[in-house]
């Protein structure tokens, strides 16, 4: 796939390894991010990068063909930043987009996020234990951005909390994670036939390689949840689409089986209604049962006015996903043989 002009502005990418280390560690270190039309929130985020405790050795970003102004913002925060920083149009998906950012920073040790609001400390924490060599994958955590109590309980209906996380098996997005490159390589990244959840795909594959994880949950981004139930929608039917392609039908922090198996269930209990009507209250304390289940988070947030729409997200999100994950097993992905990255790959997308 062609690749759009490389804007070079604090110095050649092509040889990487002259660029300056910082803080004396032994360890190259890098940020990577991918964006796509983000004009409204990209300045917060590259402020945030700006705050950082530790300053990373690179920063990259790739954009994926922006076409609401972003592109200009990142030439005036590469012509302005003190931070060595490097993007590059990298039309395509956000694997690939991620990949291709990887490739470009030649760093040992590499942090993956999106266009969030890092905390100061984020870098400095997730990076620490992949430096010490004690990891080769770290897990950051993230919490929603939310100033109305519509926004929190947006958040609540569609984020974990820590609470219900299991450090041993928990799947980090690529909103906050950071891994060394030879994880990276050795299963092969970001598998760039999924066009979303494709850091469920990556993580998975990296603790079927038995890599060794830790969980850093004061390595804090704070995230951007949908705005909408249209949007939670969309975003839920994207992700299952792309669960469904990758066959992750029982994998970690997913619910297809149990949502298939839910629903199947309600529609038995109202055909069976009709010719025994008992079916029908077991059906009303099911739903009811199930409603409180899945806004249980907003309730304890003492959000009550704010349950009625969370029910419509909830449901809205359990259909999303439900003919999401059926649309992409539809259409599965073709088996990796082994690894399609290496450090000689490019930039060839």
């Amino acid at each position: 796939m062609e690749v759009a002009h490389f804007r070079n502005v604090a110095g050649p990418i092509l040889n990487p390894r002259q660029w300056g280390h910082s803080g004396g560690a032994s360890v190259r270190t890098a940020i990577v991010t991918t964006v796509l039309n983000e004009a409204l929130y990209i300045r917060d985020f590259l402020a945030s990068l700006e705050a950082q405790s530790l300053r990373p050795d690179v920063v990259v970003i790739t954009d994926g063909g922006s076409t609401d102004g972003t592109q200009e913002m990142l030439q005036d925060f590469a012509s302005a930043t003190h931070l060595p920083f490097h993007w590059e149009v990298v039309p395509g998906n956000r694997s690939r987009g991620r990949n291709a950012a990887i490739r470009m920073a030649d760093s040992d040790v590499i942090a993956v996020t999106d266009v969030n609001v890092l905390e100061p400390q984020w870098f400095e924490r997730i990076v620490e234990p992949l430096e010490r060599r004690v990891a080769d994958v770290v897990a950051g955590w993230y919490e929603p951005i939310g100033d109305t109590p519509r926004e929190r309980a947006m958040g609540c209906m569609t984020l974990y909390s820590i609470e219900q996380i299991d450090p041993d098996s928990f799947v980090p997005a690529s909103r906050s994670i950071a891994f060394t490159r030879a994880a990276w390589e050795r299963i092969g990244g970001y598998e760039e036939q999924l066009d979303a959840a494709e850091d469920t795909y990556l993580v998975l594959a990296m603790r079927r390689a038995r890599l060794r994880f830790v969980f850093e949950p004061r390595a804090v981004v704070r995230c951007r949840t949908p705005a909408s139930v249209r949007e939670a929608f969309r975003t839920y039917r994207q992700y299952a689409n792309s669960d469904g392609r990758a066959r992750l039908l029982g994998a970690p922090q997913t619910h297809y089986a149990q949502l298939y198996g839910i629903y199947g269930a309600g529609v038995i209990l109202l055909i069976l209604g009709v010719w025994w009507p008992i079916a029908w209250i077991v059906f009303s304390a099911g739903v009811l049962s199930y409603v409180v289940y899945r806004t249980r988070k907003v309730l304890e947030a003492r959000l009550v006015a704010q349950v009625p729409p969370s029910i419509v997200v909830a449901l809205a999100v359990d259909l999303a996903q439900i003919l999401g994950y059926a649309e992409g097993r539809a259409h599965p992905i073709e088996e990796r043989s082994g690894a399609s990255v290496s450090a000689d790959s490019g930039n060839d997308l």
